[in-house]
């Protein structure tokens, strides 16, 4: 049986070629998991300012800046894991990170690959790290990203 990897995407080099490097060594196939957040509208609550134009002009913002990095990041990794000859797969959420990485999980991976600090979205000031830490079925790589200095 072939063994799974599954990688959270954020934009860290080191937890990208961490990834790779396993999945190569292990004969691995490599999945890739992006998960646009989704907690903005709730983050930033929903009172009378909700139906500015300044609100929702901020909220466009933000989803053009996930949509626009979802797009680098995945491709980068296509781009890598091709030209390493990798078998692999991307996959696009949008949500929570911890919960869709929780639910991804659930598909049977041997290993879960991810920086820490995670550098994206509302839950890298969550703890979304410690919720998947918590609750994972698999092994868990947590690959240092040099973000927290």
């Amino acid at each position: 049986m072939v063994p799974r990897i599954l990688l959270i995407l954020d934009g860290s080099g080191p937890a990208l070629d961490e990834a790779l490097r396993l999945a190569i060594e292990r004969r691995a196939e490599l999945s890739a998991l992006f998960v646009q957040d989704g907690g903005w509208r709730g983050f930033t609550g929903n009172d009378w300012l909700s139906t500015s134009n300044s609100y929702v002009g901020f909220l466009e913002y933000i989803e053009d800046q996930e949509a626009d990095e979802a797009r680098r990041t995945m491709q980068e990794f296509v781009r890598r894991a091709t030209a390493q000859g990798l078998e692999h797969r991307v996959k696009l959420a949008r949500g929570s990170i911890s919960q869709e990485a929780l639910a991804e999980l659930q598909e049977g991976y041997d290993l879960l690959v991810m920086a820490h600090p995670l550098s994206r979205g509302l839950e890298s000031m969550q703890g979304a790290a410690a919720k998947i830490i918590k609750h994972a079925p698999c092994s868990i790589l947590l690959v240092k990203s040099g973000l927290d200095g």
